[in-house]
């Protein structure tokens, strides 16, 4: 595979393939019935937001979202600013008009739509007072954050191409060259985290995630 060039003046080998490889796995998690957000928190994700553009590009998601007006509940706003995602991202990622689900969140009375209420209640089961199940959301995600075994970084000074070339022990395929070593570097610890998801989400299957958090 030829290198593509990339932002900070390197050019990379294999990122691309690593790139494709993560954001299939994320549809298929999502077409499997996850969430946004749950698969963000599978994969130690804080901004949930990052997962959601990668399945817009790749049209899983409807990329036609317009502003809007509506909100949730300050609870949910707030937690929701913590993912990165807008109210109305977020009900985009669940096929639910906002308005909609700003009405049904808003109801003091019997729910008419419990899909929208459960949507929460998966998503952010304290808004509703629920247990997180078997593992603690936030013990969870410190799990996650450390599951990642630490890559073996290395770059060298090539000669030839006269640009500093970094590798990861372990991803044959992966090479990245850049005139400062810091881009390089940054690009590596982006490759060996994309991995890192990967390997999470290898997992998922016909299983849904919530039955795992």
């Amino acid at each position: 595979m030829k290198g593509a060039y990339r932002m900070g003046g390197t050019d990379s080998r294999g990122l691309m393939d690593i790139e494709r490889e993560y954001g299939e796995r994320l549809c298929r998690a999502y077409g499997s019935g996850c969430s946004v957000v749950e698969i963000a928190r599978f994969i130690g994700c804080r901004k949930a937001v990052s997962v959601y553009r990668v399945l817009q590009r790749r049209g899983v998601i409807d990329s036609s979202l317009k502003r809007s007006r509506f909100r949730g509940p300050p609870e949910l706003e707030n937690a929701l600013r913590k993912t990165g995602m807008s109210f109305a991202q977020w009900c985009n990622s669940w096929r639910f008009d906002p308005k909609s689900a700003q009405e049904e969140l808003l109801k003091a009375e019997v729910s008419t739509r419990p899909d929208i209420r459960q949507a929460v209640g998966r998503d952010f089961p304290r808004l509703c007072g629920e247990e997180t199940g078997a593992v603690d959301l936030d013990e969870w995600e410190v799990e996650v954050s450390s599951l990642t075994t630490a890559s073996s970084f290395r770059i060298d000074w090539d000669h030839k191409l006269e640009r500093f070339v970094g590798t990861i022990a372990g991803a044959g395929s992966l090479m990245i060259s850049g005139k400062h070593p810091s881009v390089v570097m940054a690009e590596l610890v982006r490759a060996a985290w994309l991995l890192g998801a990967i390997e999470l989400l290898a997992g998922i299957g016909e299983k849904s995630l919530t039955r795992r958090i």
